[in-house]
């Protein structure tokens, strides 16, 4: 199938799903939730560090989807509250002004004629704007212009970037995607910058095909990637002489693949429309098991003072708050998908899992890895891998990760999603959202108590 066969017809096909009533539907928060051990400020510092080093195409999309997730909730995949998601438009509320002003540059800067959003070695990397650009172009106004691109443009834009991925990339001979524009390579990262656009843009004209092909890609990584003993992923596999490689089992590696085949899933059961979510049930079951694969199998890894190592099942490698965050939001996201949708239900985190990444969540949003300043560390070298990053200052004054400052918010946001969606925030191993014996434990104990209490002011 050709792109160009394809009709370019975002606003009125999305606009046109059909709402349904979401299952176990929860009040939408947005910010920071009454429970966060994070502070305003820090939330603040994080998204100024944001601005200043987001630079590389999938920092920004990264940023784009962590700014979505905290501030825009209903916007996003994992949106409980209405059906925003599936059928935005410019009437929405609040409005995403930052999103929009974070896309604005990305087009504005794009040759003419060139079809990827920013021109990168990646075909991957620079599909991870893709969403924002549809999301820009259904909210747009009529008339109006987002990088000075009208609607037309938009959705030229997007499909440019879709025409990229599906006709001017290698693949592998079984048909996955590289990852780069040069030669086959598969990198763990490509499920999260390039599935999600994919499936969006299914979404948005309703083409089931560019669904299949989002869970094909995830499908056919797992299978090039997945490492059969641990059930991890390997980072990079490449069939060449040259180019990268990596057989390492990359912490953050695998949160990237966790994230991304969660928003693909979360697309497809949050699709606004019935008859297309019960018609990728077995997909989005797929989905849930291979996250469950990765989360539960990461947090089984040995830690350092609460914090995964750079290659999980390598403890001479450091300990990386980046990649840590990443798989506590997968954590808290798979939960949160598994409780909302009745047929995932079995592929619900461990209670270790959730006790884990509750834990996690604690460590990393204490002073000794989170500045007041929103810097964390320590985190991984985002581009050196293998590596530590150097000269990371808590004031913001020296080097800082995107990527993982992103994390943190990633990791809020669904933290806190998950608690509205009537999860448990616990560290003891009985934190799952459908676990109600400890919330009845502790009302017995208290009962108990107060008896005891009352027996004792008689006997005074």
């Amino acid at each position: 199938m050709r792109l160009a066969q394809l009709p370019i017809v975002l606003l009125a096909t999305l606009g046109a799903a059909t709402p349904v009533e979401l299952r176990k539907r929860a009040s939408q928060p947005t910010g920071l939730s009454s429970d966060s051990s994070l502070r305003q400020g820090q939330v603040n510092g994080i998204e100024k560090l944001l601005n200043q080093s987001a630079t590389k195409s999938w920092e920004i999309g990264t940023h784009l989807e962590a700014v979505l997730e905290l501030n825009y909730p209903s916007l996003s995949p994992f949106s409980t509250s209405s059906s925003s998601f599936a059928s935005p438009s410019p009437s929405v509320s609040p409005f995403p002004t930052e999103i929009i002003s974070l896309v604005a540059p990305v087009l504005s800067s794009q040759p003419s004629g060139q079809l990827q959003l920013i021109q990168d070695g990646s075909s991957a990397d620079p599909a991870s704007v893709g969403p924002f650009v549809i999301l820009a172009n259904l909210t747009l106004d009529k008339g109006g212009n987002v990088g000075g691109r009208n609607q037309q443009q938009l959705e030229e834009a997007a499909a440019g970037q879709l025409r990229a991925l599906l006709e001017q990339t290698p693949r592998s001979s079984d048909g996955a995607i590289s990852h780069r524009t040069g030669d086959v390579e598969l990198w763990s990262d490509f499920v999260f910058v390039n599935t999600q656009f994919i499936a969006l843009y299914g979404l948005a004209i309703q083409n089931t095909t560019l669904l299949q092909t989002a869970y094909d890609q995830c499908r056919l990584y797992r299978s090039h990637l997945q490492d059969p003993r641990t059930k991890l992923w390997h980072h990079i596999e490449n069939p060449n002489t040259s180019g990268m490689k990596d057989p390492g089992l990359w912490a953050t590696g695998n949160g990237w693949a966790a994230a991304g085949m969660l928003r693909v899933l979360a697309t497809m059961q949050n699709s606004g429309n019935d008859s297309l979510s019960n018609d990728f049930k077995s997909q989005s079951q797929d989905l849930a098991a291979w996250v469950k694969e990765i989360v539960d199998s990461a947090w089984g890894m040995p830690q350092s003072n609460g914090l995964l190592h750079n290659y999980l099942n390598e403890t001479s490698t450091f300990a990386d708050a980046a990649s840590t965050a990443l798989v506590a939001a997968s954590t808290y996201r798979l939960a949160q998908l598994t409780s909302r949708f009745d047929p995932l239900s079995s592929s619900a985190p461990s209670s270790s899992s959730l006790s884990s990444a509750e834990s996690a969540y604690k460590t990393l949003t204490s002073s000794s890895h989170l500045s007041s300043s929103g810097v964390l560390a320590p985190v991984v070298d985002p581009y050196s891998y293998g590596d530590q990053m150097s000269n990371v200052k808590q004031d913001g004054s020296g080097k800082v990760s995107p990527e993982g400052e992103a994390f943190v918010l990633l990791m809020e946001s669904a933290r806190r999603d998950y608690l509205a969606n009537g999860g448990k925030a616990s560290g003891s191993g009985s934190g799952g959202a459908s676990n109600g014996a400890g919330a009845g434990s502790r009302t017995l104990r208290t009962v108990v108590a107060l008896v005891v209490v009352a027996g004792l002011m008689m006997l005074a």
